[in-house]
């Protein structure tokens, strides 16, 4: 049983539902998928864009792109008598968080059309980040790059089976990816992890005709997949198990930390926010003490001009008493906070203080 939908229909649904979900409800993979919409010219969502619908966020779409040929576009419903005739090189099952099953494969060769990443990894000439006066910059991040294999011949060969399959899956997801030179970085609800491949090796002692043991190491042909920049985790392949069949619980570990670092990021910035608010507050406080301050100084300074001015008035006044009325507007010109007259005597007081001890 198919399907049939218009190209405006299908390029409605592909906004609306993600590929895992094309990929569970009808008989198509990744890359089909992916090349059914280069061939009708069907713009995908791009990175980070479930995310961004997850939490609400407003997202631009854009046009579809007009043909001269608009025919339909047909899917075979999938069903479990069909399903069972799909028989992937490596079928490993992930437990999302509505808790449904996605069979996904680890091919043992890489598919004719890889993932974008790949293709870099694959090119002869990649693709560099730019360097400013001959100076690295690490605090960029750019959507091009290579994720960083340590390994050659085989092992680098299945390291790219294993990362193609990883980057499709966690794009499905609605995970990207970003490059700062040679270091690359999955981002999962906006938590940057650091990722990595490298071939096991071993150490092989040997002693020397001078008597002293030295040692070197060997390759062994098995991988590595290593998460975080400093201390991180490490998934090694053994001879019984391959990283193919580590990838589920590797999946789980990376969007496990990043919800974890997500979370304790959202309660820093609750927390961030409530000492900024505190601080607001004490800052206020101190603010409207101190208008509390200038007021009453300048009430007690314009009270004690009043009174110097009246006394001043009164006639007969002897040489002591015009000397007083004469310090007493000197000093009230320094209390005053509108006038703030300087006073060499007085400059280490502070008018507020001295007016209450007196």
């Amino acid at each position: 049983m198919r399907d049939k939908f218009s190209r405006e229909e299908f390029f409605d649904l592909c906004w609306k539902k993600s590929i895992v979900w094309f990929c569970k409800s009808y008989i198509v993979s990744y890359q089909e998928f992916k090349s059914i919409c280069e061939k009708y010219n069907i713009p995908l969502p791009p990175n980070g864009y479930w995310m961004k619908r997850k939490y609400g966020k407003e997202i631009s779409k854009p046009i579809l792109p007009k043909m001269s040929n608009e025919l339909d576009i047909e899917l075979l419903i999938r069903t479990k008598e069909n399903s069972k005739n799909s028989k992937p090189a490596e079928k490993f099952s992930i437990i999302n968080d509505n808790h449904k099953v996605s069979d996904l494969e680890v091919p043992k060769r890489l598919p004719k059309i890889p993932d974008p990443i790949i293709r870099e990894m694959l090119s002869d000439n990649p693709k560099t980040h730019p360097i400013v006066n001959n100076c690295w910059d690490y605090t960029k991040r750019y959507n091009y790059g290579r994720i960083s294999v340590n390994a050659t011949g085989k092992p680098y060969k299945r390291a790219l089976c294993f990362l193609n399959t990883f980057i499709i899956v966690m794009k499905s997801r609605g995970h990207y990816f970003l490059f700062c030179y040679e270091r690359s970085y999955i981002v999962i609800e906006g938590v940057e992890i650091s990722i990595r491949m490298r071939e096991r090796s071993k150490r092989v002692y040997e002693i020397e005709k001078s008597g002293y043991r030295s040692s070197t190491l060997e390759p062994i042909g098995l991988l590595s997949f290593l998460a975080g920049e400093f201390s991180g985790k490490e998934w090694q392949e053994t001879t019984n198990k391959t990283l193919a069949e580590k990838l589920p619980l590797i999946i789980k570990y990376l969007e496990g930390i990043a919800k974890e670092k997500r979370e304790w990021h959202m309660e820093n910035e609750i927390r961030l926010k409530k000492e900024a608010i505190e601080k607001k507050k004490q800052e206020e406080i101190a603010m409207l003490s101190l208008i509390k301050q200038k007021s009453e100084l300048w009430h007690e300074a314009n009270k004690l001009r009043t009174f110097l001015i009246e006394y001043k008035k009164k006639v007969n006044l002897s040489d002591e008493i015009k000397e007083q009325i004469s310090f007493g507007l000197r000093k009230v010109d320094w209390l005053d906070p509108l006038i703030q007259k300087n006073d060499e005597l007085f400059k280490d007081f502070d008018p507020y203080k001295l007016l209450r001890s007196l």
